[in-house]
């Protein structure tokens, strides 16, 4: 029977798959936008949006932590610039920068750096280590992706000098996005994921609000001009790939750890493929259905499959002590 409070780890893959179907959406929304605004209004609006649905729980999520423990409020307004800086806008505005000054055949390989990055960071900021059942959940996760992409080897210029800003644009955004995880665990020690996204999207936001002032801010008919399709895409944006998404992820991230949740971001691929297949009715190739298994199959061993064998462990280390007392009382 299972104990009040736990988890199922099975719960943990289900929720990384729900996560990064909803990221994926942020790639064809932002496709959109990008049309007609620049990146960091592209960035700043579903971010802002973002900002305000998390704030009524964050200040309520806050009201109750003062009232049953003290906080270290100057490491906790650095911790959060820490993470709104080097973490959202690194990997919000690297991203998108990034792709419009490089190749998409660049941009597919350097951001399978991703977990490789989130697991180096989270041995040195949280102390996690690769075992061998993470290594080979990663050759798994990391063939499979390459089989979904069908990446064009000969197109790939990552060392191109004319792609080296875009190229290092992007891989700035992929590090933002592994700093965020991981140092993200590290305030949800203290702080709710609602207080964490809340907080850190604040720095975000007023750090894009400057660099909007500084390159130009977009007039007004600009922004009425979008039409509802726009709208739509960055409502949705906000709402999925940044709020709810989010939220899942923080919630996953605070029960296992960063390097076994990181492996899911190889959905992306897998996902964004998958409903350009279905967008254009194509069938779905070989090539997809087994990278996409593979992947899954990688993420299922890393969150599901590993979980259950340390719960296991733990329970058979709590239950030694008791075994033992019975038989010397007896």
């Amino acid at each position: 029977m299972k104990a009040v409070g736990q988890q199922s780890p099975l719960g943990y893959f289900a929720v990384l798959f729900l996560v990064n179907l909803m990221w994926a959406f942020q790639f064809s929304g932002a496709k959109i936008a990008t049309e007609r605004l620049g990146p960091i209004t592209v960035t700043l609006i579903p971010l802002a949006i973002s900002t305000l649905l998390f704030m009524p729980f964050a200040l309520v999520d806050s009201f109750k932590r003062k009232q049953s423990e003290a906080v270290d409020i100057k490491a906790s307004v650095w911790g959060f610039i820490a993470a709104g800086t080097l973490g959202v806008t690194a990997a919000q505005l690297g991203l998108t920068s990034g792709v419009q000054r490089s190749l998409a055949s660049n941009a597919s390989v350097l951001t399978l750096t991703i977990p490789v990055m989130t697991a180096v960071l989270a041995a040195l900021l949280l102390g996690e280590r690769m075992t061998r059942l993470r290594w080979v959940s990663f050759v798994l996760a990391l063939v499979g992706v390459l089989m979904v992409s069908d990446i064009k080897w000969g197109s790939v210029q990552v060392f191109e000098s004319s792609y080296l800003l875009g190229n290092l644009l992007i891989l700035v955004g992929c590090f933002g996005s592994a700093f965020y995880n991981t140092y993200s665990k590290k305030l949800l020690r203290v702080f709710s994921p609602v207080e964490v996204l809340f907080y850190s999207f604040l720095v975000t936001d007023v750090v894009l609000v400057a660099l909007m002032i500084y390159t130009g801010v977009p007039h007004w008919s600009q922004l009425a001009g979008l039409g509802l399709k726009v709208w739509l895409s960055l409502g949705g944006i906000a709402f999925l790939s940044l709020t709810l998404a989010m939220v899942l992820f923080f919630w996953v991230i605070k029960r296992i750890d960063v390097t076994q949740a990181s492996l899911s971001v190889y959905l992306l691929p897998v996902f964004g493929v998958l409903i350009s297949t279905v967008a254009v009715h194509e069938k779905p190739t070989w090539r997809l259905l087994a990278g996409g298994a593979l992947v899954c199959l990688g993420t299922f061993l890393v969150t599901t499959y590993e979980e259950r064998a340390r719960i296991a462990q733990e329970s058979a280390k709590s239950k030694a002590p008791v075994a033992m007392e019975a038989k010397v009382n007896s």
